[in-house]
């Protein structure tokens, strides 16, 4: 009888200490929420589709071994339209109202920036996998926001690298007007410039985002008669510059360079109008690299969405998986020590592209850029890339004096915003 009644002490012992830890398991059900934001519709809205199937993607994948941290993920999707009183309303509910864990996007650099005021403020982490103006990590470095693609410093500095052997020496540039055609423009002239001193710089156009008529750009250009030409222009403004630009002869003397040219959102639409011979760089490319996981991964994407993944898609993606990274790293999804747990030390996580890794001092990723010519593809239907060359992550990303200034310029702004 004594026996008895203390196994039956034991196993009820055994059933409070249960339901006492097994409290935490049950909240911890909850998924864990992301919001994204793109541009999804309109022009510029393959960017968008390229992100939100990117997204839902990975989700499956990561659902489908066992989530984050035991947690499933949920993604909520919200359309920017390049307008940034939308975006920054849709983001204000991601955090109010969704109680987002994270939010990933946004499309525009112009957007990114308005985005990345309100996650400081309501100290959200912002993942930056599609806008990629220099300032999102420089300048405009928070805490609380990280770039998974390659910045436009860092294309602008590999083109740089890429140009330099050429025999081009007169330059002008034609972008788009707001902080990432600016911040390519400058980061382009003054690495080229350090790499070839006799170069020149003979003028910058800056027509609007979404600008329908290029006429008056095109035939300054021809007039200046550069020997070469940088163009950040990218998504349908890219094909239809060149588009308006073979009507006019623009391509038969004069070299362009488009670091977001190796774009399947330019690519495809020009088919065989886009000239043979342009230079163009690919934060991600399908064709490369040639190892497992990238097979893998354009063989998934093809079967379930019908068609190649562009570099949206490869860095939304690497996006999500930097989430699984980060979080299973700090074994919490407490915000303040998810972002410790990355800046103790540089966090490295693979993605179809290759390893990825996330820099603690100024939250920009450390990879190599691709740069490579235009050539048509009966295969395929739009022009692919020959003679590809890598331009070495050492050679683009900040100097440790660069890092350095990086941070005292964001403690000093730290410092003056306690003070307030």
């Amino acid at each position: 009888m004594e026996k008895r009644l203390y196994y039956m002490g034991f196993i009820l012992g055994l059933f409070i200490v249960s339901i006492f830890f097994t409290q935490p398991a049950l909240s911890s059900e909850k998924p864990i929420k992301i919001g994204v934001m793109f541009v999804m519709s309109g022009p510029m809205g393959g960017y968008g589709k390229h992100g939100m199937q990117a997204v839902q993607m990975a989700i499956d994948e990561i659902n489908a071994k066992g989530g984050i941290l035991g947690r499933k993920l949920e993604a909520i999707f919200e359309d920017t339209k390049l307008q940034v009183p939308v975006a920054t309303e849709k983001a204000k509910k991601f955090i109010l109202e969704d109680k987002v864990d994270f939010i990933i996007g946004p499309t525009s650099s112009g957007v990114a920036v308005a985005l990345s005021k309100i996650a400081t403020e309501h100290k959200k982490i912002l993942i930056f996998t599609q806008a990629a103006a220099d300032s999102l990590t420089g300048e405009q470095f928070s805490r609380y926001q990280f770039a998974t693609l390659s910045s436009a410093m860092m294309h602008s500095r590999a083109g740089a690298y890429y140009m330099a052997s050429k025999p081009y020496k007169k330059w002008m540039c034609i972008g788009p007007n707001y902080n990432y055609g600016w911040d390519s423009w400058a980061q382009f002239k003054t690495k080229l410039k350090e790499l070839k001193p006799d170069a020149e710089f003979l003028g910058e156009l800056w027509p609007k985002l979404m600008e329908k008529d290029y006429t008056p750009f095109i035939k300054k250009i021809l007039e200046a008669k550069p020997d070469a030409v940088w163009s950040p222009l990218w998504g349908m403004d890219a094909v239809n510059f060149i588009k308006q630009g073979l009507s006019l002869g623009l391509f038969k003397n004069i070299k362009f360079a488009f670091p977001d040219g190796a774009a399947l959102e330019t690519l495809i639409p020009l088919g065989k109008d886009m000239p043979d011979g342009i230079y163009v760089a690919a934060r991600y490319f399908f064709l490369t690299p040639d190892t497992a996981m990238n097979r893998n991964f354009v063989k998934t994407y093809m079967e379930r969405f019908k068609e190649y993944p562009d570099y949206m898609a490869a860095e939304t993606y690497a996006g999500v998986y930097f989430i699984k990274a980060m979080v299973e790293r700090a074994g919490t999804l407490d915000t303040e020590k998810i972002i410790d747990a990355v800046e103790r030390e540089p966090l490295a996580w693979e993605t179809p592209e290759g390893w990825k890794i996330m820099r603690k001092e100024d939250h920009a990723v450390v990879e190599d850029v691709v740069w490579g010519e235009t050539v048509y593809s009966e295969k395929y239907g739009f022009a692919i890339l020959k003679n590809m060359e890598s331009i070495q992550a050492e050679q683009i990303c900040r100097t440790p004096e660069e890092l350095k200034a990086v941070r005292d310029t964001y403690d000093k702004r730290r410092m003056e915003d306690g003070k307030k």
